[in-house]
């Protein structure tokens, strides 16, 4: 079992770097195809000539597609990803990053433990009471919430807490006395500033984790070995956590690591509309102002972060089902 599952965790880290690869090539690609001088796309505007003779040596961008591809991979690998057009204009786009890709991990994060966590409770509460008044009042709040828009139900949280709650701060990741604060004001700032912009994220993603463990929860309570297990005198507890569980768990790892990217995407529209200074608040500020060395780097992390959880639900599939084949 041992050899097989290092065998497994190789193959799938092969596969992973490919798919990083393809995906680092494609966005080199797609940003190039795009209409217009690259001179325009990758060199802040009112440069200096100076400036443009040092980017356009920077980038390549007089030479061959395949010199500059091979220029592409080599600031890659050595954490240089240009600089910002608009944004920050002329500032790295790597030291731009970090407090954004800070406040999107801290909010989908947290957003994304709570989802599963709760989703997941409520989903086998639900199956376990099929048929009765708490599975029909779930069901029905859980197809509400999973039809509703993401941007939908953020703007009637902001809408509603502007309105009787003016104290609340509705906008930002952060107050503006922010770095005067100590560490514990620092954490009750982002705390409440986190508050309402996470609550938007949870209480969509719960009813997608709550439905797709709810029906496969119901799947696996009609499969013999339940019918068995019940049979046998064991208790409800007992069959429902060592018997029913386990295997109900398999898609909803599944949907867990295929749901990250649209995560990522959803929170664009709640950072936008709570102002949350985010990956999303950064995208969208990015496309507004034509910033594509911050749009290309966006794209990167959020890819490499869907196959980082793919891969992890694909080792984690491996350890729960023994059907699993290399």
């Amino acid at each position: 079992m041992a050899q097989n599952f290092r065998r497994y965790f190789l193959i799938k880290v092969v596969y992973a770097v490919l798919t990083v690869f393809l995906i680092l090539t494609f966005n080199f690609l797609l940003f190039r195809a795009m209409p217009g001088d690259m001179d325009r796309i990758l060199i802040p505007r009112g440069a200096s000539p100076e400036t443009r003779l040092l980017l356009r040596e920077y980038y390549g961008l007089d030479k061959p597609r395949i010199e500059q591809y091979v220029i592409y991979l080599e600031h890659l690998f050595k954490g240089q990803l240009g600089q910002s057009t608009d944004f920050r204009r002329g500032v790295d786009v790597v030291s731009i990053l970090g407090p954004f890709l800070l406040n999107t991990l801290v909010l989908v994060g947290i957003g994304t433990v709570l989802s599963v966590f709760v989703g997941i409770t409520l989903g086998r509460l639900t199956a376990w009471k099929r048929g009765k008044a708490t599975d029909r009042i779930g069901s029905a709040f859980f197809l509400i919430f999973y039809c509703m828009p993401t941007f939908l139900f953020a703007l009637i949280m902001v809408t509603v807490v502007g309105r009787y709650v003016p104290e609340w701060p509705i906008s930002g990741a952060y107050g503006y006395d922010y770095e005067s604060y100590n560490i514990l004001g620092k954490l009750g700032d982002r705390a409440i500033h986190t508050l309402l912009p996470l609550g938007a994220l949870v209480v969509e993603t719960i009813a997608t984790f709550s439905i797709i463990t709810r029906s496969s929860l119901i799947d696996v309570m009609t499969e013999e070995y339940m019918v068995t297990a019940v049979a046998k005198g064991n208790k409800s507890k007992d069959v429902l956590h060592k018997h029913a569980m386990p295997n109900a768990m398999l898609p909803v790892v599944t949907v867990v690591a295929m749901n990250v990217g649209w995560i990522m995407s959803g929170s664009i529209m709640i950072e936008v509309i709570f102002g949350y200074q985010g990956l999303g608040y950064m995208t969208w500020k990015a496309v507004k102002g034509y910033d594509y060395p911050v749009l290309q780097a966006v794209f990167m992390l959020e890819a490499v972060a869907v196959i980082v959880a793919n891969f992890i639900a694909d080792m984690a599939l491996f350890k729960l089902d023994p059907r699993v084949k290399i």
